[in-house]
């Protein structure tokens, strides 16, 4: 589960990126952290899957209406630590 502090940042880095939220769906205005972080896995091949490999990490916010999933890039967002060469 995400500590406080992390879920404060994560809502006030999302709110500085995003001017307006509102869900495509239901047109509502409130929205949740999930609480924890998500791994999108990259398939270069649809007729098989592969576990490990390349992966876009995100997080998502969750509309308090409808339940709509907005998931956001952790490294857009300046979350991932810096990769050394």
């Amino acid at each position: 589960m995400l500590s406080e502090d992390q879920k404060k940042n994560l809502i006030q880095t999302i709110n500085s990126k995003v001017a307006t939220l509102t869900c495509p769906m239901c047109k509502n205005h409130k929205f949740v952290l999930a609480d924890g972080y998500f791994n999108n896995p990259m398939q270069t091949d649809f007729s098989s899957i592969s576990i490990g490999g390349p992966s876009i990490p995100s997080i998502a916010i969750v509309c308090s209406n409808c339940g709509f999933i907005s998931q956001h890039a952790l490294g857009v967002l300046g979350k991932l630590p810096q990769q050394t060469s």
